[in-house]
């Protein structure tokens, strides 16, 4: 199984405010997916954890903590079986002085999969367990109960019929056939015009799974559903596009820094005309057909926003190989970042544009192909051992 996705770059920073875009891409081709997401058996296991909590007479107070020490258990258990060198143990490095929980970061994605049938918070589920347990012991909480019924009915059924016996004891973050099984049951029933399914199901007439770096780059794109394809296709012209204004932004910072880092502005002037030169004439970009694709979907994408694209590729196009010096470039990025971050903008800020680590947003968009990747490679060798 091939886990190259965890050394890849990762996906670049929100400078210029496209991150609504970019996530009413991402959700459609890979939703329950996060960036902060690591390995695919953590759907189960946070599921696994919180059943056995659920069990347990414990007081609402105490369950966060409960909940917590269960999944510190889990990965010391993770730790001690896997070897150092595997990746995506959550919480390996920070130990006990890890902030943010597998439950919290597979929450949401719990949810969109279906496996999570509580329909709140984290936080909220954990304050009503003595409420679960009340109304269980009037014998509403029973198997036989109403499946409708959220806020008993906390987990999907087939979900915990696969917890192994003695669970979290020597957990493994190899995925089984039987798991593999569920979730494309899974991705088909919630997601059934994603891509992550699409290539799931691709998948099993495959022997390996294709390594690529970018989406777009799939051997199988010509296969894509037309949607997909077109959707694709609009994600690698909003990196292109946008990518061309990070190294415009970095530029305007290297100069005001050029005492700190005067290298920096001739690097970004070489990255600016290359960017002109070889991506730029691809961006063929009809945003009258993309809008309709990204709007209402879940994610704020403001007038703004729209304008600032709009004017950023026109600029762009008219200027060509002076963007670097455009007056009208250089105010389009300045204004643009002065109205997301107010008075914590680079260009007014000192002490914000020391904080400036010489690459802001230069990073590829990669619309959480990242992390879909590494779960379809986890789920396509689970699959094969059918």
């Amino acid at each position: 199984m091939q886990l190259l996705h965890f050394f890849r770059v990762s996906e670049a920073r929100d400078e210029l405010g496209i991150g609504g875009i970019r996530d009413a891409i991402s959700d459609q081709l890979f939703p329950g997916t996060s960036t902060i997401q690591t390995r695919l058996r953590y759907f189960f296991f946070v599921p696994w954890i919180f059943a056995e909590l659920e069990g347990r007479r414990i007081a609402d107070s105490k369950f966060g903590e409960m909940a917590r020490q269960a999944e510190a258990g889990l990965q010391d258990q993770l730790v001690r079986q896997e070897p150092e060198d595997e990746p995506g143990i959550i919480g390996r490095t920070r130990g006990s002085l890890l902030k943010r929980m597998p439950s919290s970061v597979y929450w949401s994605g719990l949810q969109s999969w279906d496996l999570r049938r509580f329909d709140g918070s984290l936080q909220n589920y954990m304050g009503m367990h003595e409420r679960r347990k009340a109304l269980a012991a009037r014998g509403r909480g029973t198997d036989d109960r109403d499946d409708t019924d959220t806020t008993l009915s906390t987990w999907d059924a087939s979900l915990l019929k696969l917890c192994p016996d003695g669970f979290p004891k020597e957990a493994r973050l190899a995925l089984t056939s039987d798991e593999a099984q569920l979730l494309m049951d899974k991705w088909h029933a919630c997601h059934p015009r994603s891509l992550l399914t699409w290539l799931a199901h691709r998948l099993q007439r495959e022997v390996s799974a294709p390594q690529v770096v970018h989406v777009w780059e799939h051997p199988f794109l010509a296969e894509f559903p037309e949607h997909l394809r077109v959707l694709v296709k609009h994600g690698k012209c909003l990196d292109a596009a946008t990518r061309g204004a990070a190294y415009l932004y970095n530029l305007l910072l290297a100069e005001l820094e050029e005492s700190r880092r005067p290298e920096l502005a001739d690097e970004y002037r070489g990255k600016l005309a290359n960017w002109a030169q070889t991506d730029l004439p691809l961006l063929q970009w009809n945003l009258d057909s993309f809008w309709p694709m990204v709007m209402g979907k879940g994610h704020a994408i403001t007038t703004g926003t729209q304008s600032f694209l709009r004017s950023w590729l026109t600029v762009a196009r008219a200027e060509s190989g002076q963007v670097a010096d455009s007056a009208i470039a250089r105010r389009l990025i300045m204004e643009r970042e002065r109205s997301i971050k107010k008075s914590r903008s680079r260009f007014d800020n000192a002490a914000a544009r020391k904080q400036w680590g010489g690459s802001a947003g230069t990073g590829h968009l990669d619309f959480r192909w990242r992390i879909a990747s590494g779960y379809l490679d986890e789920w396509h060798a689970a699959w094969r051992r059918q």
